[in-house]
């Protein structure tokens, strides 16, 4: 396609007409992070109404709706205490495990600026989502490159020495980025945690390689893939049970 060779020959301005158009989308899109703003603090979201919101507005996550259901099951039995997601995107996914985490969990995101997905969080989406948290949840936004020891030693600090319950990695979709988040981030998960893949179904795209790294590393876990259909040509999800 035209677009994609030109993103290939003028990969600077593809960046900034992506980040041009993500901008327009979000500010065109700024009633409805208005309702969402006003939702969240009220507390009128129903426990067992949490999918139906993350897919009717302006947090509508890049999944498919039946494999982060099953995700969903997955962390409402954990109930982590400590959590990390890489690559927020738009937010649902976030959303989803302030939700069903503890009460008084520690939750960090990390979301890269300038990056072809979340951008690192826009002013109007950190708003929205510092209402996140319940109780006394705390929620840390960072807006770093996963792949940066810096980011990494931010992470193990926030963490005080205690270990994750849970790590989603949905951030950098080639092969070496994947396994970059993977190396870093997995050792800190504890026995019984959980380890979750966006994107491990075999992709159309060249550019995702998630579903290469993803069938080498499961062989050495315990595991579950969530794919709604063999051929969807994106998305899926892995967990591994550490």
């Amino acid at each position: 396609m035209l677009k994609d060779r030109i993103r290939r020959r003028f990969p600077a301005a593809a960046g900034s007409y992506l980040r041009c158009k993500r901008a327009l989308q979000l500010l065109s899109r700024a009633p409805q992070f208005l309702t969402c703003y006003r939702q969240l603090g009220n507390g009128s979201i129903p426990h067992d109404a949490l999918l139906d919101y993350c897919f009717s507005g302006p947090l509508r996550p890049a999944q498919i709706r039946e494999e982060l259901q099953q995700l969903a099951n997955e962390i409402a039995i954990l109930r982590a205490k400590r959590a990390l997601e890489i690559g927020t995107c738009s937010g649902g996914t976030l959303f989803l495990l302030c939700r069903l985490a503890q009460r008084d969990a520690d939750i960090i995101s990390v979301d890269l600026p300038g990056g072809p997905f979340g951008f690192g969080y826009t002013w109007l989406q950190q708003i929205v989502y510092g209402r996140f948290p319940i109780g006394n949840q705390r929620l840390l936004l960072l807006r770093a490159d996963s792949h940066s020891g810096e980011t990494h030693a931010t992470v193990v600090r926030e963490l005080k020495g205690k270990p994750l319950d849970y790590l989603f990695i949905d951030g950098d979709h080639s092969y070496a980025g994947v396994k970059r988040d993977f190396e870093l981030y997995s050792p800190l998960v504890r026995s019984g945690g959980l380890i979750a893949f966006h994107d491990i179904a075999k992709h159309t795209r060249d550019d995702c390689q998630v579903d290469r790294f993803w069938n080498e590393v499961k062989a050495s876990y315990a595991h579950r893939e969530f794919i709604a259909d063999a051929n969807q040509g994106w998305a899926g999800i892995g967990v591994l049970y550490v």
